[in-house]
């Protein structure tokens, strides 16, 4: 498996589902030890689906690489106690339950506490402690509606949601990173803690450079499509390109920075030197005040182009420019299969997969991909191999439903 920064920590990954399930492949990632734990029988939620009820989703493959894979039936004494008593051999428990759900197992960060009092007790719930909205029901849309993020995304006339879960997965990630924190501050301090993110407090953080144009007008900002909410940063919008398919389009932005050349060498790309002489176009914010003029002049040019050829003449003469990529697109382009971003796993069900992997980049760490475990893959290595559970002693929590 290789040696990562978290080699040697134990997480006891109560999770499911998108947000707590991030969290833990992460820490998996860098090289800690995860046993997810999952019902006896079905497993997690989120490995079937409507499309998929026969065979893990892909969806289960991507968020649960490294990980191990134990069976225990949380509603029984036994299970409960199995559960202690892996607290004992672990570093962290993750959980992502309703609220009060982990509590009502009796697991929650007090009894854990009594039983390793090092214990870094981590939790991910739609909304923060301690408010009015503590006990209300959240999925990643609830969270992106009430941070702030839908407000000033889409059309005036019309909000809408990002397209994939922000929430969710970003939420994940900021648990990871507290945990990692939590365990620095354990090894210098010798103390555990507990580490709650709230996936409402993790949208209104994602989402405060639209705080600038409210302070700027007073107002909530204004919902721009794909142009920018501060409204001296224009040309930035989305260009259509040919052969004008479903996803043929590239972003250019440029950047209202004092000094910055972005809109003069557009201007020489596109061969419209002259707009560089009409005062309607002479700043960021003038730009931005007549885009509905200079926008249509800028995807005339785009449109004599493949979204890739734009992207590429665009940057290479210093002008910030993005191809619309889909799924299809960045599972073959170059750039992410030569940077390791893209990761090519086998798996039983789906066969040859490729998958996003680790994107941030650790020179130290030698963690190699392992795909996602089956249901009770590991019971045995971890039950007898931790615990010190017989065959027998499995067998008997195998007939009793417990594993």
């Amino acid at each position: 498996m290789g040696i990562g920064p978290l080699t040697g920590i134990k997480v006891l990954d109560l999770t499911q589902f998108e947000a707590g399930t991030v969290c833990t492949e992460t820490l998996a990632w860098m090289g800690a030890e995860v046993w997810k734990v999952e019902r006896p029988g079905t497993g997690e939620l989120g490995r079937h689906s409507v499309a998929c009820p026969d065979v893990d989703t892909v969806g289960f493959v991507i968020m649960n690489m490294n990980k191990k894979s134990i069976t225990c039936n949380l509603k029984t004494p036994q299970g409960i106690d199995l559960m202690k008593r892996l607290l004992k051999k672990a570093d962290v428990i993750v959980e992502n339950m309703g609220p009060g759900s982990i509590e009502r197992l009796g697991l929650g960060y007090d009894d854990c506490k009594k039983v390793n009092e090092k214990i870094i007790f981590a939790s991910i719930k739609g909304f923060a402690a301690g408010g009015p909205y503590a006990d209300y029901p959240a999925f990643d849309p609830i969270a992106t509606h009430t941070g702030g993020l839908v407000a000033s995304t889409g059309l005036p006339e019309q909000p809408m949601k990002a397209g994939v879960s922000v929430a969710d997965s970003g939420s994940g990630i900021a648990c990871a990173m507290s945990i990692i924190a939590a365990l620095f501050q354990r090894e210098r301090q010798g103390i555990g803690q507990r580490v709650d993110i709230a996936m409402q407090d993790y949208i209104i953080g994602l989402s405060r450079s639209g705080w600038e144009p409210y302070y700027d007008t007073g107002s909530p900002p204004r919902r721009v499509g794909n142009g920018m909410l501060l409204e001296d940063v224009a040309p930035s919008n989305t260009y259509p390109c040919k052969p004008f398919g479903l996803n043929d389009y590239v972003h250019i932005y440029c950047s209202r920075a004092p000094g910055s050349k972005h809109f003069e060498n557009l201007c020489r790309v596109i061969g419209r030197e002259d707009l560089l002489q009409d005062e309607r176009f002479a700043t960021p914010r003038s730009r931005f005040k007549y885009r509905d003029i200079l926008d249509p002049i800028i995807a005339e040019w785009t449109g004599r182009h493949t979204k890739q050829e734009a992207m590429d003449i665009l940057a290479r003469n210093d002008v910030p420019a993005g191809a619309l990529l889909d799924v299809g697109d960045i599972t073959n382009d170059p750039q992410y299969l030569e940077s390791g971003m893209i990761i090519e796993i086998e798996h039983k069900d789906h066969g040859k997969l490729k998958l996003p992997g680790f994107a941030p980049r650790l020179s130290e760490n030698h963690i190699e991909y392992k795909v996602s475990p089956a249901l009770g893959e590991n019971n045995r290595e971890v039950y007898g191999g931790v615990l010190g559970l017989t065959d027998e002693e499995m067998e008997e929590l195998v007939k009793a439903k417990v594993i």
